[in-house]
């Protein structure tokens, strides 16, 4: 496994180079724009090109671009649905000039429209998004679960996939305190095990490209999504063992978007989960 987390960009894309490098990250998650907002961050093609050249001289590689977290891909509101799709085409586009292997995009909500509407707005979405034959693989991530939300269970992805119409460009992530908090108890070894065994049912591990290990501070099945420090949630160190020690996951990147509270947590977290993982 490769480790990594989010880094921040807003000081810059080489500083964020930088402190990738300094963290010693193996692979790396930024946000192309305000994660909060609509507003892309300006860009200067030499400094994506320098970037993207330090990241590979670095070896800090895959890179990952996540979209903002008001994208609503399955929204039935037009307005949000345009603003949605406009958004995550311009991140895809931005992707491509950092060299970035993806996008991740929340899977949505349907906000009362009904699962199945949901699941129809999201895919047609995902076909408007990727007509070209060629270019960065979209990611879709499971959800906590909580109201309209798609994806808290892994047979709503089947139900997109079996509507797209370029299934070698549609890849998933598995991010432990949504599936957690969704209803798979990671808490120990045993539902660890289960919730992969399902996915692959499901989907196959083959379309699961990407970890996003986060602890959860809510309990199991309680679909609140809240993320803690690896280790002091209610998933704990037995569940992130069982899942870093899982062969089927071994050649999987690790993304950890846990709390930056203090200077050092990254680091702390990272030292954390690569404690974990049992020399073969």
């Amino acid at each position: 496994m490769r480790f990594g987390v989010q880094i921040h960009v807003g000081p810059g894309l080489l500083r964020a180079a930088e402190e990738a490098r300094r963290k010693g990250l193996e692979c790396v998650q930024i946000f192309p724009r305000n994660p909060r907002g609509w507003r892309a961050a300006a860009h200067d093609p030499d400094i994506d090109r320098e970037f993207r050249r330090r990241l590979i001289e670095y070896d800090i590689q895959p890179l990952f671009l996540h979209t903002a977290y008001l994208v609503n891909l399955a929204s039935p509101n037009p307005a949000l649905l345009k603003r949605s799709r406009a958004a995550v085409a311009a991140d895809l586009e931005r992707a491509g000039r950092l060299g970035a292997h993806s996008v991740i995009v929340h899977a949505g909500a349907h906000t009362g429209a009904g699962r199945e509407a949901g699941i129809a707005r999201l895919a047609a979405s995902i076909n408007i998004l990727l007509r070209a034959k060629y270019g960065p693989t979209l990611v879709l991530e499971n959800t906590a679960g909580a109201g309209s939300e798609l994806a808290g269970d892994f047979e709503d992805f089947v139900a997109v996939l079996d509507r797209v119409r370029r299934p070698d460009r549609v890849a998933f992530c598995f991010d432990t305190c949504h599936a957690h908090v969704a209803g798979h108890d990671l808490s120990a070894a045993r539902g660890v095990r289960r919730a992969i065994d399902e996915f692959d049912r499901a989907l196959g591990l083959s379309r699961l490209i990407l970890i996003h290990a986060n602890d959860a501070r809510a309990r199991a099945g309680s679909h609140w999504d809240a993320h803690t420090h690896i280790g002091e949630g209610t998933i704990g160190l037995a569940g992130f063992r069982a899942l870093v020690n899982d062969r089927r996951l071994g050649a999987l990147p690790v993304i950890l978007e846990t709390p930056l509270k203090r200077p050092d947590d990254d680091e702390r977290n990272l030292a954390t989960i690569r404690r974990l993982v049992r020399q073969r």
